[in-house]
């Protein structure tokens, strides 16, 4: 089969499993959203690029009978499957890596509901999301599909901003985050460090005490950087069903790090308290601390938390499981060819 994948938040030479995939039956094609044209840097709504790599990716579709479809995130995919029923209603597509920091309400679910009709399949990355986008957006739950966010082990760069103290503890991540509690815990803990790798929106209006330090939009080396050199990592989420953080959890994991992380249904495939992290209540400040505490004070259950965790994300996060899934749609989709 031919996967023709659209992206938006991706470099422009990004090729997803690609490299990864050795067998000879599949092709990749990649259309990216990212802007090209001037019009394009200067029009973002609606976002011409995404609409001009959506239309690309159909276009291309006409013109092989072994195609299918992988849109990535849900815009993309609502992009991309409008203009799929247009021009190649035949061609089944995937929407992959489906996940809302938020659901849409109001004007823009409707639309966006209505956009997403007669996708093949949404692939989720958490089983409480199969159960959640199947009944808000009133699709069939055999229509989603689980698979544990992949990744290689992260490659941290050889640059850390960092400079001083140096023992630290880390937060890392832009969606979905609690960072008011983090800041409120810290505060409880003067003698324990904290370097904070987020989105400028993710902590607007947020008063961080002296032993914060905050970094926002570092490059991806300098950010594992950041994590490795770190005692430890916290994943403070908004509430109990957020559904994000799977690359900061996945990529500590790789990195051999023990995790504070908030009890969350969107990340419980990932964790178990006591094995692989230490898991503390959403919005309870006192379990935030007390986490911290025990690892700051603890560095034997630091490193035990930390080798398991490796053991763990080696097992159940590579990449391999991802690039059979697609072997697994090739021959699906193989099938159903005359």
């Amino acid at each position: 089969m031919h996967f023709i994948n659209t992206a938006d938040l991706v470099s422009h030479d990004w090729t997803f499993l690609q490299p990864y995939c050795q067998d000879p039956s599949i092709s990749w094609e990649f259309h990216i959203g990212r802007p090209r044209t001037r019009m394009e840097r200067i029009v973002r709504k609606p976002d011409l690029a995404r609409w001009r790599a959506a239309f690309q990716s159909t276009r291309r579709a006409t013109q092989n009978d072994r195609a299918v479809l992988v849109s990535h995130l849900p815009r993309m995919s609502a992009a991309t499957n409008l203009f799929r029923k247009r021009f190649c209603p035949q061609v089944p597509q995937i929407a992959f890596a489906f996940n809302f920091t938020d659901l849409p309400v109001g004007m823009d679910y409707r639309r966006l509901r209505a956009s997403l009709a007669g996708i093949d399949e949404f692939v989720v990355f958490s089983q409480y999301e199969r159960r959640l986008y199947s009944e808000y957006f009133g699709f069939r739950p055999e229509r989603f599909r689980f698979l544990p966010w992949a990744m290689d082990a992260p490659q941290p760069g050889p640059d850390n901003p960092v400079s001083g103290p140096e023992s630290y503890f880390c937060s890392v991540g832009g969606e979905g985050r609690d960072y008011t509690l983090l800041a409120d815990a810290m505060r409880a803990l003067p003698d324990i460090s904290m370097v904070v790798v987020a989105r400028p929106h993710s902590i607007r209006g947020i008063d961080f005490p002296p032993n914060v330090k905050v970094f926002t939009n570092l490059p991806a080396p300098q950010t594992w950087r950041i994590v490795q050199d770190s005692a430890g990592v916290a994943i403070p989420l908004r509430s109990d069903k957020t559904t994000c953080g799977h690359i900061t959890l996945v990529g500590s994991m790789l990195l051999g790090r023990a995790m504070v992380i908030t009890d969350s249904l969107g990340v419980s495939d990932y964790v178990e308290d006591g094995v692989n992290a230490h898991l503390v209540p959403a919005g309870d400040t006192e379990a935030m601390i007390a986490a911290l505490q025990g690892l700051a004070h603890n560095t034997a259950t630091s490193r035990d938390l930390g080798s398991r965790a490796v053991l763990r994300a080696k097992e159940k996060h590579a990449l391999a499981g991802w690039v059979s899934y697609f072997i697994e749609k090739s021959a699906q989709y193989e099938a159903r060819l005359p």
